[in-house]
């Protein structure tokens, strides 16, 4: 049984970005894994202590496994205490929030600090992790929302590589002095990053018996198994083509062993069908194996049946990349592309090798057209892709030397577990995020930071805007006198229903207290009438909210002049 006392302080608010368990054949994004899996794992080792997490109302009922899974782990641990709620159960001015730190799982930054502006009576640290920084929209929608926030020192972008942390102030400046050349405004980022790279579930990812696990899975027993596991996508993932040229070129060089390539993962029929072309017109339809779609709950399986893993990513949309240290944590060597968070995780000629990549400054008219009518299709990412090389005569060298040396295999096998284990498990991972935190705090309380509300551009003016569609306009000397059907519910010969319970704020009892008032008097005025109902619990404009509501259903009506 869980006492107070086992829970230490720094409760800790989530955005609780939770994505539903994707459906055979649906692509799968890393970010659905990276944030489900974070959850999980914050809950297995994270500190004792007091975890609320937010979201919709709409949104929690449909996630019923999600919330399941998530108190089965708090009633797993016993020295933990989770609460699931409703956002808008924030959303009050001046609200005294029980959480100490709030973490956005998604980097929906600018909206945690929204809610910290709008609604809290004190300051806390934010911190979020995001998991894409490259498409077109996030520089007005995501980098300039948060260079227009009241961003505090303490408050922390996680990236989850250097690569990735380097981007993140690149992008940035850029916007900054665009902005500066364009309209004369100076803006800087005011917050701080930190790098916590994404962790694995290194007991569901481990070395396996690879001969039993091929059979199981109808792979054959004796064959070198080069396998990709991820997106099939070369608009926002990779271009897997070159790869069939390096499985070609290994064959003819190999005609003595048997060597197989395995495609697993989802994507989009044409990109399918390209695929299936080119393996075709290379006539290596019996070299390669297509698993489409590989079922997201085997993919650790397919993971411990190969020899050597293989990620020729060349797309500025990836960050990080899961799949290598799935791999890593199976005991596979990676051979991947030296790009992104790839040189974070994999050590070149420890655990695998990193194949040189080589880019030109050539965006100029291929940026010029993003976000002009395209639908975001992400053809501004495909293009600047395609003028990414990686070196193919290496990559080659690199998967013929563990066809050649079994020994190198299994020495970088070895290697690749320890290193799993060390940096990758999610342990680590959660360890780096408390540390975080509490360095967060620390700094939070060395600074008397308050809250200063400003109403900014962002917050709608509803009635300022547009007051004059109606008609007349409600004053706080507008009389207001129950009508016929009003004095009905008053007299409880009828009963008062709102329909739209689920929907709104709306009280039933508060309702039934203006029609009692007005039942008093012959009429009030709409400001006295207000005045008479509110409460410390209730608004003056939440009061007014109710009194329209019902002149909008006819139990009330305007007295006329």
């Amino acid at each position: 049984m869980m006492t107070k006392k086992s829970i230490i302080k720094n409760n800790i608010g989530i955005y609780l970005n939770s994505y539903p368990p994707v459906k055979e054949g649906e692509t799968i994004f890393g970010r659905d894994i990276a944030v489900n899996d974070f959850l999980k794992g914050l809950l297995l080792h994270g500190k004792p202590r007091s975890y609320q997490f937010y979201q919709t109302f709409d949104f929690l009922k449909n996630i019923f496994n999600a919330r399941k899974e998530l108190l089965d782990i708090s009633n797993q641990r016993g020295d933990i205490s989770i609460t699931i709620n409703d956002i808008n159960d924030l959303k009050v001015k001046n609200n005294t929030f029980d959480f100490d730190i709030w973490h956005e799982t998604d980097a929906d930054f600018s909206k945690a600090v929204s809610l910290r502006e709008r609604y809290s009576a004190k300051a806390y640290p934010i911190s979020a992790t995001f998991h894409v920084l490259s498409y077109q929209y996030l520089l007005h929608d995501w980098y300039l929302e948060i260079l227009l926030k009241k961003i505090h020192d303490y408050d922390t972008i996680i990236c989850t590589s250097t690569a990735a942390q380097k981007a993140l102030h690149t992008i940035f400046d850029h916007v900054c002095e665009r902005l500066k050349n364009s309209h004369n405004i100076d803006l800087g980022f005011k917050g701080d990053t930190e790098v916590i790279p994404i962790g694995i579930d290194t007991t569901v990812f481990k070395p396996r018996d690879k001969k039993e696990l091929r059979h199981k899975l109808g792979l054959p027993l004796d064959a070198f198994i080069i396998l990709w596991i991820g997106r099939i996508s070369p608009l926002d993932k990779a271009d897997l083509l070159p790869l069939l040229i390096i499985l070609q070129n290994l064959i003819k060089e190999n005609p003595e062993k048997k060597i197989r390539l395995v495609l697993g993962g989802t994507g989009e029929v044409i990109f399918n069908k390209i695929i299936d072309e080119c393996i075709r017109d290379r006539q290596l339809n019996d070299h390669v194996i297509l698993i489409r779609p590989l079922p997201t709950s085997e993919r650790h399986l397919y993971h411990s049946c190969a020899d050597v893993f293989v990620s020729p990513a060349d797309n500025i949309q990836e960050t990080f990349g899961i799949t290598p240290i799935e791999a890593m944590a199976s005991g596979v060597p990676q051979v991947v592309s030296d790009w992104n968070g790839y040189k974070d995780t994999v050590q070149h000629g420890e655990t695998g090798f990193l194949i040189p990549t080589y880019m030109s400054d050539l965006d100029e008219e291929i940026t010029i057209k993003s976000g002009i009518y395209d639908n975001y299709n992400l053809m501004d990412h495909f293009e600047f892709a395609q003028t990414i090389a990686i070196d193919l005569e290496a990559y080659q060298k690199a998967l013929q030397m563990l066809l050649d040396f079994p020994s190198l295999c299994s020495q970088m096998s070895k290697k690749s577990r320890e290193r799993a284990l060390k940096i990758y498990d999610w342990k680590n991972s959660i360890y780096l995020h408390e540390q975080l935190w509490e360095k967060q705090l620390e700094r939070a309380s060395k600074q008397n930071t308050t809250i200063d509300f400003i109403k900014t551009y962002e917050i709608p003016a509803f009635y300022k805007n547009f007051n004059h569609y109606a008609s007349k306009k409600i004053s706080n000397t507008t009389q207001i006198i129950l009508s016929e059907q009003g004095k009905k519910i008053a007299n409880k010969e009828q009963s008062l229903i709102s329909y739209y319970d689920s929907f709104n704020d709306l009280s039933i009892p508060v309702l039934y207290s203006v029609i009692s008032n007005l039942h008093e008097c012959v009429s009030q005025e709409f400001g006295a009438l207000k005045k008479q109902i509110k409460s410390d619990e209730l608004s003056l404009e939440k009061v007014s909210r109710h009194i329209m509501w019902l002149l909008k259903y006819g139990y009330v009506k305007i007295l006329n002049d």
